[in-house]
Protein backbone atom coordinates (compact mmCIF):
# COMPACT_ATOMS: atom_id res chain seq x y z
CA UNK A 1 0.00 0.00 0.00
CA UNK A 2 2.68 2.11 0.69
CA UNK A 3 4.56 1.98 -1.99
CA UNK A 4 1.02 2.57 -4.47
CA UNK A 5 0.92 5.86 -2.75
CA UNK A 6 4.82 6.77 -3.27
CA UNK A 7 4.40 6.19 -6.74
CA UNK A 8 1.15 7.76 -6.91
CA UNK A 9 2.56 10.70 -5.45
CA UNK A 10 5.70 10.65 -8.11
CA UNK A 11 3.47 10.31 -10.48
CA UNK A 12 1.41 13.46 -9.43
CA UNK A 13 4.65 15.52 -9.30
CA UNK A 14 5.71 14.40 -12.47
CA UNK A 15 2.26 15.46 -14.13
CA UNK A 16 2.11 18.77 -12.67
CA UNK A 17 5.82 19.31 -13.78
CA UNK A 18 4.88 18.48 -17.25
CA UNK A 19 1.07 20.30 -16.82
CA UNK A 20 3.26 23.69 -15.43
CA UNK A 21 5.81 23.13 -18.30
CA UNK A 22 8.50 23.59 -15.75
CA UNK A 23 12.12 22.13 -17.12
CA UNK A 24 15.61 23.01 -16.32
CA UNK A 25 15.47 25.69 -19.31
CA UNK A 26 12.46 27.59 -17.64
CA UNK A 27 14.97 28.15 -15.06
CA UNK A 28 17.99 29.64 -17.31
CA UNK A 29 18.67 33.15 -17.71
CA UNK A 30 17.08 35.16 -19.92
CA UNK A 31 19.72 35.77 -22.42
CA UNK A 32 20.34 31.81 -22.57
CA UNK A 33 16.55 31.86 -23.12
CA UNK A 34 16.56 34.02 -26.11
CA UNK A 35 19.49 32.55 -27.82
CA UNK A 36 18.29 28.87 -27.49
CA UNK A 37 14.73 31.27 -29.30
CA UNK A 38 16.63 32.80 -31.27
CA UNK A 39 18.88 29.06 -32.43
CA UNK A 40 15.80 26.92 -33.26
CA UNK A 41 14.67 29.99 -35.30
CA UNK A 42 18.06 30.04 -37.18
CA UNK A 43 17.92 26.05 -37.08
CA UNK A 44 13.71 27.03 -38.89
CA UNK A 45 15.01 29.61 -41.45
CA UNK A 46 17.47 27.11 -42.13
CA UNK A 47 15.80 24.65 -43.50
CA UNK A 48 13.42 27.00 -45.46
CA UNK A 49 16.56 28.63 -47.23
CA UNK A 50 17.56 25.21 -48.52
CA UNK A 51 14.25 24.95 -50.09
CA UNK A 52 14.58 28.33 -52.22
CA UNK A 53 18.26 27.64 -52.55
CA UNK A 54 17.32 24.05 -54.39
CA UNK A 55 18.90 22.11 -52.08
CA UNK A 56 16.03 20.13 -50.53
CA UNK A 57 13.33 19.88 -52.60
CA UNK A 58 9.86 21.77 -51.67
CA UNK A 59 7.60 20.08 -49.29
CA UNK A 60 4.57 21.97 -48.18
CA UNK A 61 4.92 19.90 -44.49
CA UNK A 62 8.32 21.22 -44.22
CA UNK A 63 7.42 23.88 -45.35
CA UNK A 64 4.31 24.61 -42.11
CA UNK A 65 6.63 22.61 -39.95
CA UNK A 66 9.60 25.00 -40.44
CA UNK A 67 7.59 28.42 -40.46
CA UNK A 68 5.23 27.61 -37.40
CA UNK A 69 8.59 26.64 -35.62
CA UNK A 70 9.69 30.18 -36.45
CA UNK A 71 6.21 31.63 -35.80
CA UNK A 72 6.11 30.46 -32.41
CA UNK A 73 9.74 31.01 -31.09
CA UNK A 74 9.85 34.64 -32.01
CA UNK A 75 6.60 34.88 -30.08
CA UNK A 76 7.63 33.20 -27.34
CA UNK A 77 10.98 35.07 -27.24
CA UNK A 78 9.66 38.48 -26.54
CA UNK A 79 8.91 37.56 -23.17
CA UNK A 80 12.74 36.83 -22.96
CA UNK A 81 13.69 40.13 -22.93
CA UNK A 82 12.58 41.84 -19.38
CA UNK A 83 14.39 44.83 -17.74
CA UNK A 84 17.12 44.87 -16.47
CA UNK A 85 18.72 42.05 -19.02
CA UNK A 86 20.59 44.50 -21.33
CA UNK A 87 23.91 42.55 -20.24
CA UNK A 88 24.29 39.47 -17.89
CA UNK A 89 27.00 36.42 -17.59
CA UNK A 90 26.52 35.78 -21.39
CA UNK A 91 27.59 37.73 -24.39
CA UNK A 92 24.56 39.12 -25.67
CA UNK A 93 24.24 40.51 -29.17
CA UNK A 94 20.76 42.43 -28.29
CA UNK A 95 20.98 46.25 -28.23
CA UNK A 96 20.10 48.92 -25.91
CA UNK A 97 17.34 50.27 -27.76
CA UNK A 98 15.04 47.02 -27.41
CA UNK A 99 14.41 48.20 -23.98
CA UNK A 100 14.18 51.67 -24.75
CA UNK A 101 11.93 51.32 -27.83
CA UNK A 102 9.95 48.04 -26.46
CA UNK A 103 6.61 48.63 -28.18
CA UNK A 104 8.01 48.74 -31.75
CA UNK A 105 10.37 45.79 -31.21
CA UNK A 106 7.44 43.80 -30.14
CA UNK A 107 5.71 44.83 -33.16
CA UNK A 108 8.64 44.26 -35.68
CA UNK A 109 8.50 40.08 -33.52
CA UNK A 110 4.68 40.30 -34.25
CA UNK A 111 4.71 41.37 -38.30
CA UNK A 112 7.70 38.58 -38.00
CA UNK A 113 5.27 36.11 -36.44
CA UNK A 114 2.12 36.92 -38.78
CA UNK A 115 5.12 36.84 -41.86
CA UNK A 116 5.65 33.18 -40.29
CA UNK A 117 2.07 31.84 -40.17
CA UNK A 118 1.81 33.11 -43.72
CA UNK A 119 4.31 30.96 -44.58
CA UNK A 120 3.13 28.41 -42.85
CA UNK A 121 0.80 28.27 -44.99
CA UNK A 122 2.38 28.03 -48.54
CA UNK A 123 1.31 24.48 -50.06
CA UNK A 124 2.55 25.24 -53.74
CA UNK A 125 6.52 26.45 -54.63
CA UNK A 126 5.08 28.89 -56.98
CA UNK A 127 3.88 31.00 -53.24
CA UNK A 128 6.99 29.89 -51.47
CA UNK A 129 9.88 32.72 -52.87
CA UNK A 130 7.08 35.50 -51.87
CA UNK A 131 6.49 34.49 -48.98
CA UNK A 132 9.80 33.78 -47.91
CA UNK A 133 11.20 36.95 -48.92
CA UNK A 134 8.43 38.95 -46.56
CA UNK A 135 9.68 36.95 -43.83
CA UNK A 136 13.44 37.45 -44.80
CA UNK A 137 12.47 41.47 -44.62
CA UNK A 138 10.74 41.12 -41.47
CA UNK A 139 13.49 39.55 -39.93
CA UNK A 140 16.13 42.25 -41.10
CA UNK A 141 14.03 44.83 -40.17
CA UNK A 142 14.05 43.72 -36.52
CA UNK A 143 17.71 42.75 -36.65
CA UNK A 144 18.76 46.25 -38.20
CA UNK A 145 17.31 47.79 -35.26
CA UNK A 146 17.93 45.86 -32.46
CA UNK A 147 20.77 43.37 -33.17
CA UNK A 148 24.22 43.90 -32.76
CA UNK A 149 26.45 42.18 -35.41
CA UNK A 150 28.72 39.72 -33.78
CA UNK A 151 32.04 40.22 -33.97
Amino acid sequence: MTSRLISSSRTAIFGLVAALGITSAAFASPIEDRQANMKAVGKAMGALAAIAKKEAPFDAAVVNTNATTLANNVKESKAHFPEGSETGDKETWAKAEIWQNKADFEAKADKSVEAAMQMAAVTEEANFGAALGALGATCKACHQDYRRPKQ
